[in-house]
């Protein structure tokens, strides 16, 4: 396949250049039917809703939903055990389901007989993959669902799919040769695998063009590897299991773009109250399955939404990565903090050898302290400036800097030590 435009178009211009409230209209209509089938064929939906003393009436718009205590994905094993199998979540009769997944949890993900149920399409399409594309997926075929998403999406797209699972880096680089794959679906850390393998087999560079990646981190020094000494475009999305694909990158690389087919709220990882727009919490999200209606689904994992412009033209806000897990954060001062920003702030300042950030409370306010050590000649005044302002930029909080001696914080300390007493 000869070099195609992979950065231009769009798989549902209509959709993915909404207006705002073209974008609440959309979403309003499918949540309202949404929940009128939820409520008449899923049980376990219906026992939320009366459990919360709400019915379809009172859930026809997105702010509606902030009324609905979330679900958090941890109590779905128990759901299941007490109503099986899919605790009472799937509208569909078994005879009615291709296929039924089953994640860590364990959980039961049914797929049914609808198709792009997991709206992974217009992920990969902003991501470069075009029709005629041959797309290795290595992402493993039993038991979860990613490969399967994706397969279904990539032949929508009109590409052809090689389902060569995880592993088996020999059998992977002669495939992609002899069927000249230009596309990748996989982990990261396994494309450069391959890509190192293919240099070691002889024989020259593998044909990729595109990838799309995920099941892990992507380095921005690996994605600069992987795009300019490969030429590979690599793109990421985020989802999961129960809900699909939720968000996706699209060539600017600037955050990933909402899927209008999921409502996606940022929320207080305790209360589920909503929160503002660039305000770091959990992502709780309600999706467009008609199978498998997740409504106000907490998945555990923390972000921030932005709705500022994209020069790419779709209107969606954007997810600015993933920011940790929301059992890992201490909230200070009304802000969360997770271990992942305390090296983001860590990373910007030369000179430190270990860091910690203790939590305190001096009389009923809380203080954030950042407890560096220091590398052989470091200076301690210029990194304590470099610091305290990463921790306004990153944190949005105020912080101090205590340089302390070598050895003062022990290996493997906790990055945020939480020592605030509440009498």
């Amino acid at each position: 396949m000869s070099r195609v435009d992979r950065r231009s178009g769009y798989w549902d211009r209509d959709k993915e250049t909404m207006s705002g409230p073209a974008r609440e209209r959309y979403q309003a209509r499918w949540l309202a039917e949404l929940v009128e089938l939820a409520w008449e064929k899923a049980p376990g939906v219906r026992r939320r809703l009366e459990h919360a003393q709400l019915g379809p009436a009172q859930l026809r718009r997105p702010a509606d939903l902030a009324r609905l205590p979330v679900i958090k994905k941890s109590e779905m094993p128990d759901l299941q055990r007490m109503d099986p199998p899919f605790g009472g979540f799937c509208t569909e009769p078994l005879d009615r389901i291709r296929r039924i997944f089953v994640s860590p949890g364990p959980i039961l993900e049914p797929m049914g007989p609808e198709w792009s149920a997991w709206h992974v399409e217009a992920c990969l399409y902003a991501g470069g993959f075009r029709p005629g594309d041959v797309v290795l997926n290595t992402f493993l075929y039993q038991l979860v669902p990613a490969a399967h998403e994706i397969d279904e999406a990539l032949s929508l797209i009109g590409c052809t799919v090689v389902p060569t699972g995880v592993g088996n880096t020999d059998t992977q680089v002669t495939t992609a040769r002899a069927v000249g794959a230009t596309g990748f679906v996989g982990t990261p850390s396994f494309l450069m695998t391959v890509l190192k393998r293919a240099e070691e087999m002889g024989g020259g560079r593998l044909a990729f063009q595109v990838a799309q990646v995920g099941a892990e981190a992507l380095p921005e020094s690996l994605r600069r590897q992987l795009e300019e000494d490969y030429g590979i475009m690599t793109r990421q999305g985020f989802g999961t299991a129960d809900l699909g694909m939720i968000a996706y990158e699209c060539p600017e690389k600037s955050g990933m773009h909402l899927v209008d087919d999921a409502i996606v709220q940022v929320c207080d990882p305790q209360s589920g109250e909503p929160l503002a727009v660039g305000r770091i919490g959990e992502i709780v999200a309600t999706v467009n399955h008609r199978t498998y209606p997740m409504i106000r689904f907490a998945t555990g994992d923390l972000t921030v939404l932005t709705d500022e412009p994209c020069p790419c033209g779709r209107t969606a806000p954007r997810m600015l990565g993933w920011r940790g897990r929301a059992d890992e954060v201490t909230k200070v001062r009304g802000m969360f903090i997770h271990p992942r920003q305390v090296d983001e702030v860590a990373a910007r300042a030369r000179g430190l050898a270990r860091w910690q950030v203790v939590v305190g409370r001096e009389g009923h306010q809380d203080t954030l302290t950042f407890r560096a050590e220091l590398t052989p000649g470091a200076e301690g005044a210029a990194v304590r400036g470099v610091v305290e302002a990463a921790i306004r930029d990153v944190m949005k909080l105020r912080g101090s800097v205590e340089v302390v001696p070598a050895g003062t914080i022990p290996e493997g300390a906790k990055k945020i030590a939480d020592e605030r007493k509440w009498d």
